[in-house]
């Protein structure tokens, strides 16, 4: 998000962004990801819809553009749902989010329903789209979000994991008059704004536009290679600050210095282990040396460093310190390759290499 419009990056360009009330949150690394979802902001093409009327391009979309749809009731009288859906076709057993940006209209209320995808009843869950956004009655599900953008928009999210044996499922979006009721008067006065649907493997990552087929966007490579003059080979720190919303299950690397010879046997790593805690890695001695440690990983913002030099190793995590070694250590091959948020799915903030290992007092000050 940039100037208060959600906004697209060039191919090998940083995705620096910003909360929706302007501070900075910090560049984005990101895995890849496919959007199966088909014509993600034209729900008049591809999407079914049911006692509903959709006004095509109504308002202005999170991007800045006259995209956004209107989802309105069809004034047939009586009471009853209004829905939209797509049907998509997806892996049986993988945990899945399918995801919207949302605007009140004539209701400030909405719902997200992934249908069918136990071989049942499936998931859903409501949204107050008002405020700071809130999140109403729920089934079914591993996880929901409301998120706040600017100009009344809501990003909501649901995340599942698919039947064993179900290949399918069906993705809806309903009006609500209610945090817990979809049904409401079919009477032309139920409207809510709908743009940039998403389905997706794991939780919900960036905004990734369709039209008539899937897209997917690559993962996020951050590097640099020879880069062994602001590495210390025999002491130092690294340093980073972060802001964590997703824990994917995997090891979420924020900072790698290692050996470009394989394998790679020598380095130090900050990041996430699948286990969902804070990891500080440093190998050594081809391999004879590894000292970890961990430390329990929370949503927001945390600054983490390691301080590194032979006989004296240490952790800290938000001005404490979380671990320490008294093992004597020495690199085997030469540190000399930077990676930056590999697999982070997350947001760095700041990063730091010391070519000398800071002491205690300075580490606490430099995490606080």
């Amino acid at each position: 998000m940039k100037n208060g419009d959600l906004s697209q990056v060039a191919v090998d360009t940083p995705a620096f962004e910003y909360n929706s009330n302007g501070t900075y949150k910090g560049l984005l690394v990101e895995n890849a990801s496919e959007n199966l979802c088909l014509q993600s902001e034209d729900i008049t093409t591809t999407w079914t819809a049911a006692n509903a009327t959709i006004t095509a391009n109504d308002t202005t979309a999170p991007d800045g553009n006259t995209t956004a749809d209107k989802l309105n009731d069809d004034s047939g009288g009586g009471t009853s749902v209004v829905l939209i859906e797509q049907a998509i076709t997806v892996v049986a057993g993988t945990k899945y989010t399918a995801s919207v940006f949302l605007k009140a209209d004539q209701l400030a209320f909405a719902a997200l329903r992934v249908h069918d995808y136990d071989g049942a009843t499936g998931g859903s869950q409501f949204f107050e789209l008002s405020g700071a956004g809130s999140l109403g009655t729920a089934s079914n599900l591993d996880d929901s979000r409301i998120e706040v953008y600017p100009n009344g928009w809501y990003r909501c999210s649901i995340t599942w994991t698919q039947g064993a044996a179900d290949t399918s499922f069906v993705f809806r979006i309903y009006l609500a008059d209610s945090i817990s009721s979809n049904v409401v008067n079919l009477d032309g006065t139920s409207s809510i704004y709908v743009w940039g649907a998403q389905v997706e493997e794991s939780y919900p990552s960036s905004y990734i536009p369709t039209t008539t087929t899937s897209v997917t966007r690559s993962i996020d490579i951050i590097e640099k290679t020879s880069a062994s003059t602001y590495i210390g080979q025999t002491a130092g720190t690294i340093y980073a600050e972060v802001d964590v919303l997703n824990f994917t299950g995997i090891s979420q690397y924020i900072l790698r210095a290692q050996e470009s010879t394989t394998p790679i046997e020598n380095g130090i790593f900050l990041g996430i282990s699948p286990g969902g805690t804070f990891m500080f890695r440093l190998d050594a001695d081809d391999g004879a040396t590894d000292i970890d440690f961990s430390s329990a990983a929370t949503t927001g913002t945390h600054k983490l460093a390691l301080v590194y030099e032979s006989g004296d190793v240490r952790a800290y995590l938000d001005g404490s310190q979380v671990g320490s070694s008294t093992s004597a250590w020495t690199f085997g091959d030469t540190v000399e390759d930077i990676s930056i948020g590999t697999t982070f799915d997350n947001w760095i903030r700041a990063f730091a290499f010391y070519k000398r290992a800071l002491s205690d007092n300075e580490a606490k000050i430099l995490t606080q």
